[in-house]
């Protein structure tokens, strides 16, 4: 009797013990986890108030709740703990909006060099269709190591502008300057070629590859309303319908250059 009662003494401490490395690897599994959807989340919010402020010098919080599709008070929750982290990535003030720190501006352009060498490596090397890139960079760049991202540099002949016209930063975070003349600043009249659309998104994508539009095309601005109305184009495509009625809303999103 005491042979058996050591030995299921002893199958109980052993079930004990495996129980409990089950927990503790679910336990460390967890963990890391949450910090690898904290550390996504950490880029994405870096990354989203970078564009902001660089479009429209500061980012508000409601302004980063729209671009990252969350609710203003879970914005408001992760910048303030973003702001008391000790790298200090980022400056937040109630009522005054979010800036990036000299540190959270150089991690901002790390990711903002992944995502936009991505999308040109998806577009360029693979295929994807210019509409299709954004989402998938989105998931990619937060797996990228440095070595992966120069190679791919390397790789693409170190380009300088992403499929949506973009600027790509370089390895030093330099970077070409964005234009800032769209479509319905120019005169009427005047001749434009699309160099950078903005912001990005599927539907407006596709809806310009329905107009048989993008990087690259070329037209002239016939007339416009100027009580922001909409603007009647004629493309140099002579195939493809070349007179196009605009509304302002997207005039608006499309950069150019005049000819």
């Amino acid at each position: 009797m005491a042979g058996g009662l050591d030995w299921d003494r002893s199958l109980q401490n052993y079930v004990d013990r495996f129980a409990s490395i089950r927990y503790t690897y679910a336990s460390i599994t967890h963990t890391r986890a949450m910090i690898s959807m904290t550390s996504r989340a950490k880029e994405d919010y870096l990354k989203a108030i970078y564009e902001l402020e660089e479009k429209v010098g500061v980012a508000k919080t409601t302004q980063l709740a729209e671009r990252l599709g969350v609710r203003a008070a879970t914005v408001t929750e992760m910048v303030q703990r973003l702001s008391k982290e000790p790298d200090r990535t980022i400056t937040y003030k109630h009522h005054q909006g979010v800036r990036l720190t000299h540190t959270g501006r150089q991690k901002a352009i790390e990711m903002v060099r992944r995502h936009r060498l991505l999308e040109t490596f998806l577009h360029q090397t693979l295929g994807l269709s210019w509409d299709e890139v954004h989402q998938e960079a989105e998931v990619l760049e937060h797996h990228l190591s440095e070595r992966v991202t120069e190679a791919i540099d390397r790789h693409l002949d170190f380009p300088k502008f992403d499929p949506h016209g973009e600027p790509i930063p370089d390895a030093d975070g330099n970077m070409a300057v964005m234009p800032q003349l769209v479509l319905s600043d120019i005169d009427t009249g005047s001749r434009f070629i699309i160099i950078r659309v903005d912001p990005v998104s599927s539907e407006f994508l596709a809806y310009l590859d329905d107009l048989a539009m993008g990087i690259g095309t070329t037209g002239r601005l016939l007339s416009k309303d100027e009580d922001h109305g909409p603007l009647s184009i004629e493309l140099d495509d002579r195939d493809n319908a070349p007179r196009k009625t605009l509304k302002r809303q997207i005039a608006d999103r499309l950069y150019v250059e005049a000819l």
